[in-house]
């Protein structure tokens, strides 16, 4: 039987962990990025002009395509592990996206222990305007 162990550790200098940016698919340059201390777990785009993102803290955030303004933001209590999807229903738009904690996530959320998330299981849905 063998044993494996993980130290999982932030290099030095490097305080935050989370970043999403913009790239122009035509130039490769970045267009704006948002940093934040907690890992981005993953980001969906929709057609409307937004991008939703969560993170490891469990912050879910929609922000505006061209500029990375946040235009709203919920602490959904546990790390956004799963990829949102967006989809409709009789012509009204939805956003969807769960969250928990297992496997791999539950080593990386040691590098930012004062952020200290629940670890709860969850789906969230929310009704877009």
């Amino acid at each position: 039987m063998y044993s494996l162990a993980v130290r999982n550790q932030l290099a030095p200098g490097i305080d935050q962990l989370g970043t999403i940016r913009a790239i122009s698919a035509a130039t490769g340059e970045t267009i704006w990025q948002h940093d934040q201390r907690a890992m981005t777990m993953s980001l969906v785009a929709t057609g409307g002009g937004l991008v939703f993102g969560g993170d490891a803290n469990g912050r879910f955030r929609a922000h505006d395509h061209e500029t990375g303004e946040v235009l709203w933001e919920i602490n959904l209590g546990s790390p956004v592990t799963g990829f949102p999807i967006t989809y409709a229903v009789d012509g009204r738009q939805y956003v969807a996206v769960s969250t928990g904690v297992a496997g791999t996530a539950m080593g990386l959320l040691l590098l930012t222990p004062e952020l200290r998330p629940s670890l709860g299981n969850n789906l969230f849905v929310f009704a877009l305007p």
